[in-house]
């Protein structure tokens, strides 16, 4: 498997953020999330989103390091009624709506979010998208399917309800995730870059999660030109490598 991102902030503080995690020998954990909300205020509640993501992921049986060897900040007991990952996902984010509006709802701020737990024995995907742009998993003729929300975003309603998803990573597939500033990009003359572009710059054969993401880059990059960029741009691409043992 091969994990890559790239991160441009419109300002030296951000609200988006992206996250890879080690779950079990065969589960990772992988966020993306964008935080309605600029400079140091959104970037306070973007690390404290971070970390509850991980606490609440670690009472729900989702306990692990990271990819960089982190170990989590706390340390939780399982929820017993999470038989499962995908219980233990969907638990963990109806945690964090519910611990967000019961002590943060003065900040008036909510996230959008993709977690997404991936099976690397199998490709297959559990997902909850609350209120987030539609990951995307690319094969060779392009884009095969697109992960749509399946619940609002995160801190607006109390009584929010979310559903799991299912998605498969064939070998050679690619899964693209993204937060708005890519679609919201504007050109010197304030055209936005748009979904149809960006998926129109899908729709080839890309050798490596890398290869996507530095293709993106480029495109957005000469889209901009020198134009300031609004919002943070922030891409997570994950490959299903063909012919490589999972671990």
């Amino acid at each position: 498997w091969e994990f890559t991102a790239f991160f441009r902030p419109a300002r030296q503080v951000s609200g988006d953020f992206y996250d890879v995690f080690e779950l079990s020998r065969d589960h990772v954990g992988l966020v993306i999330a964008d935080v309605c909300g600029k400079g140091v205020g959104a970037a306070l509640f973007m690390a404290l989103f971070r970390s509850l993501i991980r606490v609440f992921s670690g009472q729900t049986e989702l306990e692990g390091v990271d990819l960089a060897g982190r170990t989590n900040a706390v340390e939780c007991r399982p929820v017993e009624t999470c038989n499962t990952m995908a219980d233990g996902a969907l638990e963990a984010v109806n945690l964090i709506n519910k611990y967000v509006i019961e002590n943060h709802d003065d900040l008036s701020m909510f996230v959008t979010l993709i977690f997404g737990i991936l099976d690397t024995a199998s490709g297959e995907l559990v997902y909850i998208n609350a209120g987030h742009d539609p990951a995307l998993i690319i094969g060779t003729q392009g884009i095969k399917q697109r992960l749509a929300p399946s619940g609002p975003a995160v801190g607006i309603l109390r009584d929010a309800r979310y559903t799991r998803q299912h998605a498969l990573l064939d070998p050679g597939d690619i899964l693209l995730a993204f937060t708005d500033g890519v679609t919201d990009a504007r050109s010197p003359s304030g055209e936005l870059f748009g979904h149809a572009r960006l998926q129109q710059l899908l729709n080839g054969g890309f050798s490596s999660a890398t290869a996507l993401t530095q293709h993106v880059q480029q495109c957005l990059a000469t889209y901009i030109g020198d134009a300031a960029p609004e919002d943070d741009i922030t891409l997570l691409a994950v490959r299903s490598e063909p012919g490589l043992p999972s671990d």
